[in-house]
């Protein structure tokens, strides 16, 4: 039986599973009979194993084998970005011991022998590094490693050696322009640019960790996209993995969103954006036709901020609106129902018949608040992954 999940790209003679991630290629006669339900004889083990599936045979099968707990060391940072979702409730704030103990005794009773990937989270994380090698070095005897969200600043070679040491496999840093975009946007408490630095970092790292650059795109840089990715090769860094995210409302600040782009156009700008870093010589990542599983379907990884609160994902942080439970100094944890994972993992149902479902899961539970439908509602993006779509045609 063929999958309700099933894409058919007619341009490309394309169909690709949004449930699995199979793309073929394929005939005009082969696209045409499996549009109305036929199976080609010679394409039946193969639509078999990758385009017959359901979600909920999905969900039966599905075990996670790694746990990915995230801890917001702090809300302190030392950039002052224009756009900064937490400048509302930034603080002095710093992990407390009680939340460290809580935080190593939850991880070691819930590793079971799995690897664990724990992300540190701010502000700025690296603010916190005593804080992070304390952590690493008592779950060094698990399967651990870790990754950090940075800005990259503090991010210099002697620190990365010492964090390399203790487990550090990935690392992601935000560049948004060239320097005399990105120094208007991305700047230090005070004022003072940060391109230089950053740029400096990456240079010496980029060949021992996992780099996911990050570019936050608006109307107002959206043009230098390019221009950042020529300085990056001019520069010597063409290891990295790009991230163009666009930059989205805000729940408490609202001066810089008229910057933003409309929903409806998300996915061409996207499309755009991916086609010029090919252009550049940057790959485009096989996961943005990723499943749409996130943290805020599991409970088991839990965000944590410095005070032992716990979160949906990382951009509720810091909302006291959206504190999904607590970390007891124990390790134990207690999760509050009205956000819980398994009630965010079961709004696909509401999408059940939408082929674009697995990519979306009925949506990002942040953007859906963010469109004023509250932590249950639907956040559609269906036209965005029909236009991301069309990157396809660079993989089969």
């Amino acid at each position: 039986m063929l999958s309700k999940y099933n894409i058919f790209l007619d341009d490309y003679k394309i169909m690709f599973n949004t449930l699995t991630g199979y793309a073929i290629r394929l005939t005009d006669e082969e696209m045409e009979k499996l549009k109305k339900g036929e199976v080609p004889e010679e394409l039946k083990d193969i639509i078999e194993e990758g385009f017959s599936a359901t979600f909920d045979e999905f969900l039966q099968k599905f075990k996670k084998e790694v746990l990915e707990p995230t801890l917001v060391l702090t809300y302190r940072c030392n950039f002052d970005c224009v756009y900064c979702f937490q400048k509302a409730f930034r603080n002095n704030s710093s992990v407390s011991d009680k939340v460290v103990r809580g935080f190593i005794k939850y991880v070691r009773t819930h590793a079971n022998g799995r690897k664990v990937r724990v992300t540190y989270f701010g502000g700025e994380p690296l603010l916190e590094l005593r804080r992070i090698k304390e952590i690493s070095t008592q779950l060094s005897d698990l399967k651990y490693s870790f990754s950090i969200v940075t800005n990259g600043s503090l991010l210099t070679r002697h620190v990365f050696d010492e964090l390399k040491s203790l487990g550090l496999t990935h690392v992601q840093i935000t560049l948004d322009g060239p320097r005399e975009v990105h120094d208007k946007r991305r700047y230090f408490v005070g004022g003072k640019g940060s391109y230089d630095i950053i740029l400096k970092n990456l240079k010496e790292i980029q060949d021992e960790v996992n780099v996911v650059l990050r570019v936050n795109i608006d109307v107002n840089n959206l043009d230098s996209f390019r221009d950042l990715l020529r300085d990056l090769k001019q520069n010597g860094i063409t290891k990295v993995r790009l991230d163009p995210h666009l930059v989205h409302d805000n729940v408490f600040r609202n001066e810089y969103w008229d910057y933003t782009f409309p929903k409806d156009e998300e996915g061409e700008i996207l499309v755009k954006l991916w086609e010029t870093a090919k252009d550049e010589g940057f790959e485009i990542p096989q996961d943005v036709f990723r499943l749409g599983l996130c943290v805020a379907h599991f409970d088991e990884d839990i965000v944590v901020d410095p005070f032992g609160n716990i979160y949906p994902c990382w951009a509720f942080t810091g909302n006291s609106l959206y504190v999904k439970g607590y970390l007891t100094e124990d390790g134990d944890v207690v999760i509050y129902e009205k956000l819980s994972g398994e009630r965010a993992l079961n709004l696909w149902k509401k999408c059940k018949d939408c082929p674009y479902m697995p990519l979306c899961l009925g949506g990002c539970r942040f953007f859906s608040v963010l469109n004023k439908k509250g932590y249950d509602g639907i956040d559609c993006r269906k036209k965005s992954y029909e236009a991301i779509m069309k990157l396809l045609k660079y993989f089969v």
